[in-house]
């Protein structure tokens, strides 16, 4: 079904390019959506592209630019015969809160920390460490600290 889904994307959106990959996202910069061989998966990107969604500052905004784009996946799935239900976007969603609670836990002593508007590093409320995740979404999470504590 996915080649029928892409034949007809490609014309009613020749703005974007439509590239298979072995992993689905969208690149602003190329104007790409990448697809695999789930038509869901390819909505939810392209709903990024008419998003425009580009980047974001703080981790939990991504949160936000893919609920945006589920619901966009959503209405695009209506208009083309493709289905997607409450627990796929929870599914998806879920992955994602799970990526920022493991970002947001302090390296040194586990409790969860708070990111900082202005330079995006976390912070420890507990014993104070500061900390830079990577970007860690197709690979293993790194944290790395910026700002050690001492012991006592």
């Amino acid at each position: 079904m996915i080649k029928l889904l892409i034949k007809r994307l490609i014309q009613d959106f020749p703005q974007f390019n439509f590239v298979t990959s072995d992993i689905a996202h969208w690149s602003a910069n190329e104007q790409t959506i990448y697809y695999t061989d789930d038509d869901i998966q390819t909505l939810h990107e392209l709903g990024h592209a008419l998003l425009q969604h580009d980047q974001y500052g703080q981790d939990v905004e991504l949160l936000k630019l893919e609920r945006d784009a589920w619901d966009k996946a959503r209405e695009l799935g209506a208009i083309y015969h493709v289905s997607i239900d409450d627990n796929t976007v929870e599914d998806a969603l879920d992955s994602y809160r799970e990526w920022l609670h493991q970002r947001s836990r302090c390296p040194r002593c586990h409790q969860t920390g708070v990111q900082n508007h202005q330079d995006l590093l976390y912070h420890c409320p507990n014993c104070k460490t500061i900390w830079a995740p990577n970007s860690a979404k197709q690979c293993q999470l790194r944290r790395y600290i910026k700002k050690p504590t001492s012991r006592k």
